[in-house]
């Protein structure tokens, strides 16, 4: 039987120091990786060049799952989040305790808001953030589960069950 799991997003980030700490402060993430450096060849076939690209990469963990930090050492370019309407990758999800805590961390660690108020989802709370680099952030204190009942409850015809019939 063929099985998979989503088990962690790989992020680019400007200082790979500074993004692990606000991981590890706002989510009480802990290092499975302490940052290192891949260069050479190798890097180059990761990253389909450009020629020379170095690169640091660390993991955070979490309860379940982790983030991989990247930090380009070489080329090194701003951070330059592109508008959702144009980019590829949308947000990454964070199932917390508390959405209204969650919230003040990432505040108090050099991350933003994006919406002005946690709002509800049915029974859940949710909300838009951005880390230091922009990297968007969905907080929600629902399960992936919850989330999905929640939004066939509000949306039907997101049901899969309906295609099948």
């Amino acid at each position: 039987m063929w099985t998979s799991s989503n088990h962690h997003p790989g992020i680019r980030v400007t200082d790979i120091d500074r993004s692990a700490r606000f991981y590890m402060d706002v989510f009480d993430g802990h290092w499975l990786t302490m940052p290192f450096v891949i260069e050479g060849d190798f890097a180059e076939v990761v990253m389909e060049g450009p020629p020379g690209v170095r690169f640091k990469v660390c993991h955070v963990g979490f309860d379940d799952g982790c983030v991989e930090l990247f930090e380009f050492l070489e080329p090194v370019h701003p951070s330059d989040p592109v508008h959702p309407t144009r980019g590829n990758f949308i947000h990454f999800g964070f199932q917390v305790d508390d959405v209204d805590e969650a919230l003040r961390r990432v505040e108090a660690n050099g991350g933003r808001r994006i919406w002005p108020e946690v709002n509800p989802w049915g029974t859940a709370k949710v909300i838009y953030v951005k880390d230091p680099d922009g990297n968007i952030l969905e907080l929600t204190d629902a399960s992936l589960q919850q989330i999905v009942d929640l939004t066939i409850e509000a949306m039907p015809d997101a049901d899969p069950a309906r295609a099948k019939a």
